[in-house]
């Protein structure tokens, strides 16, 4: 108290030493004392085993020390009953050390106890019956019971190495688990997932979908993936392979994942990790996807995480229309959208016609406009044909093409309002140039309608189109009434009809069995999404090792190198390049079927003529086009255009600050680059190295087999 206080400064002086004596009265002391055992207590019986022993041998060893300092003067241990002593040896002998142990230990040698020792010995043997007999086995129990509560609720730890873990719960967790345990990579990895989801209900979703194998290699732990001790706990730094999926239901998911990627990034360069942790991390929005396919993550980053962004709608999108089979209640087969190919000569030509402009809608057409490209657009001007039909079509269509504008600059769209004046109208757009091979249709309406009804069975019947339809509504029980009851046309001519089911596909397996809806695919579902065999980057790393290697010695290579090598270059890659590599190896198989290949092949794969290198490179062209104005590129203005003729090297300046990319053009109008070779040499090295390829994984998977 400041002396300033007061007008006397001795009564400051005197309230001090009032304060002192009381905070040093016995009364006061006495319950200070009691609240710090009291609270002890409390904290220790709560806390970990360890301290509840220590505070119960601290108990005992305290009794003990207290007990032999205070024995009597007089008696006579159990030992030396039946021995004779003198009288006067008998009065001045005392118990020692393991005469209190015994009677601790054992009630029953109170009996043997002279009279005068008798309550002495009775507080001893009551003392042992309470701290042992008692407190021990509470003790003990308490241990045990608290163990078993903490691994129940996921707060046990352990020294993982070498595991996988998973951060957070999705319905794609349990078929994720039964791929990693079914991989003979990950055969011998413990599979931890943290969540903050009650872990009694998880691990009774589990139990439900897993057997008992699956069950005995995972270890649920409760926290969040945002903290950097709960991640800790989880050994992320001694991880195998970390997969960021987050809470289902979250808000604002992709944000968090990002968040854990950057502490996960924290932790490893603080343990100093050596090799980086391969992280799998799931964005639910497209847009947020899209972003991380064109943007690097941060140097620092990268030094620790090996980066690979998904997305629930583009994996289902790549596995209807890319690899064209599924796993769930057996193997579900997709009709590729040009069937068993479409060659230079064919009056053929895809349409897609996708109902519903939903998340799932719009990954599927974006995944066709990368692999739908065919050599008889050159030949005859055939083009692949996107529809999209939906009631708010108008709405979805100015998103869409605001989000894809140099797309559409350059791409033919159509709207029409089936409920108004039912007629296509040309889109507007800033160029006349025509040479995208894809067009768009927007139409707005309801599927059940009429005017819907009349083009879906018009579209079946027209011998050169190659129609699928995909219901892609976010309820199933509609997608499925509406896949079900589609004009007869659709089934008379066998379309393949994709309809999105969200948990099972039980009703259309069943379904399947008519002869009339044997054309009829589920797709979609939440717990059959992620594919492991989806992420093998071996063909893209391979691609891109023999684009590197004609770019410095401008031939294709004589062979590949060990995966190591691969791995090696691929790693050195910016994102957008190495999405560049996965959208080419996706386009292979629809390329060789054009000529008549098909894939997967059982024998090595023969040499591609000069024609045929030919025109699948004016193909391979064509696609990448359309993959560069996807990814945001456009092309270069004619004033840009005489700038680069000038000076070759502005090139790549206006591609990096501007998004302005020089190549997008016609094949036959392609031009030199700053090494004064003509753009076209890299589509055909890229095609004519694709024999080279394949054989060389053909063999590699012919010696692990071995």
């Amino acid at each position: 108290i400041p002396n300033t206080y007061f007008i006397y400064p001795n009564f400051a002086v005197f309230l001090r030493v009032l304060f002192i004596f009381a905070y040093l009265h016995p009364i006061y002391g006495f319950m200070r004392l009691w609240k710090w055992l009291k609270l002890g207590f409390d904290q220790t019986f709560s806390g970990a085993w360890w301290k509840q022993l220590l505070w119960l041998t601290s108990v005992i060893v305290f009794f003990f020390a207290g007990m032999y300092i205070l024995r009597p003067q007089v008696g006579i241990s159990p030992q030396t009953e039946n021995v004779f002593t003198s009288p006067a040896e008998q009065e001045t002998q005392k118990l020692n050390f393991w005469d209190l142990v015994e009677l601790f230990i054992d009630p029953g040698g109170f009996a043997n106890q002279k009279e005068v020792n008798r309550p002495y010995a009775l507080l001893v043997v009551l003392a042992g019956m309470l701290l042992l007999t008692g407190i021990l086995i509470s003790v003990f129990s308490n241990m045990l019971e608290r163990r078993v509560e903490r691994f129940r609720k996921g707060d046990s730890h352990y020294a993982f190495s070498n595991h996988i873990i998973i951060l957070g719960i999705d319905d794609m967790v349990p078929y994720l688990i039964q791929q990693l345990r079914r991989n003979a990579e990950y055969k011998k990895c413990d599979i931890v997932v943290l969540t903050v989801e009650d872990t009694e209900q998880v691990r009774l979703k589990f139990h439900a979908e897993l057997n008992r194998k699956e069950e005995r290699r995972l270890v649920i732990l409760h926290g969040r993936r945002d903290s950097k001790e709960e991640l800790k706990k989880a050994r992320v730094h001694k991880a195998e392979k970390l997969f960021i999926l987050g809470e289902a239901n979250e808000y604002d998911r992709d944000s968090l994942n990002i968040d854990c990627v950057k502490r996960v990034a924290e932790i490893c360069e603080q343990t100093k990790r050596k090799k980086p942790l391969c992280c799998h991390v799931l964005f639910e929005y497209q847009g947020t996807f899209s972003v991380f396919q064109v943007s690097d993550i941060s140097q620092q980053i990268k030094q620790y995480i090996e980066f690979t962004p998904f997305n629930f709608y583009e994996i289902w999108a790549r596995r209807v229309l890319v690899k064209c089979s599924a796993e769930s209640n057996g193997t579900i087969h997709y009709f590729p959208l040009d069937r068993g190919g479409i060659s230079e000569n064919s009056e053929n030509y895809v349409h897609l016609v996708i109902i519903g402009m939903t998340r799932m809608g719009i990954a599927l057409a974006i995944e066709a406009a990368h692999i739908a490209h065919f050599p008889n657009f050159k030949t005859h001007r055939k083009k692949t044909r996107i529809t999209f039909i939906d009631r708010e079509a108008r709405r979805e269509m100015d998103f869409f093409m605001g989000r894809y504008r140099h797309l559409f600059d350059l791409s033919e769209a159509r709207f029409m309002d089936c409920e108004q004046d039912k007629t296509f109208h040309p889109c507007p757009r800033t160029s006349t140039a025509d040479f995208i091979d894809l067009e768009w249709d927007f139409i707005q309406g309801r599927a059940e309608s009429e005017p819907v009804q009349t083009l879906l069975g018009q579209w079946s019947g027209e011998k050169d189109k190659l129609l699928t339809i995909a219901i892609c509504f976010n309820f199933p029980h509609t997608s499925l009434a509406l896949g079900l009851y589609l004009p007869d046309a659709v089934y008379a001519h066998q379309v393949p009809v994709l309809i999105r089911q969200e948990t099972s596909d039980t009703i259309l397996q069943i379904v399947n069995s008519s002869i009339k809806y044997q054309a009829l695919r589920p797709f979609g579902m939440v717990n059959r999404c992620y594919d492991l065999t989806m992420e093998d980057l071996y063909l893209p790393k391979c691609i891109n090792y023999v684009y590197d290697y004609f770019y410095q010695h401008t031939v294709n290579p004589p062979d590949l190198p060990s995966e190591k090598e691969l791995t090696e270059k691929w790693n050195k890659l910016r994102v957008v390049k190495q999405w560049s590599n996965i959208y080419n190896a996706s386009s292979i198989a629809t390329k060789l079927r054009s000529i008549g290949i098909a894939l997967p092949m059982k024998d090595r794969m023969r040499e591609l003529t000069p024609h045929e290198i030919a025109i699948l490179a004016e193909v391979e062209h064509n696609r990448w086009n359309v993959e560069e104005l996807l990814m945001g590129y456009r092309t270069v203005t004619p004033e840009e255009e005489k700038e680069i003729e000038k000076n070759i090297e502005l090139k790549n300046v206006y591609k990096e600050k501007r998004t302005a990319h020089y190549d997008i053009r016609p094949y036959e109008d392609l031009r030199s680059d700053e090494n004064g070779r003509c753009a076209n040499v890299y589509d055909i090295s890229i095609t004519s190295a694709i024999p080279l390829i394949l054989n060389h994984i053909h063999t590699q998977t012919d010696q692990v087999e071995d």
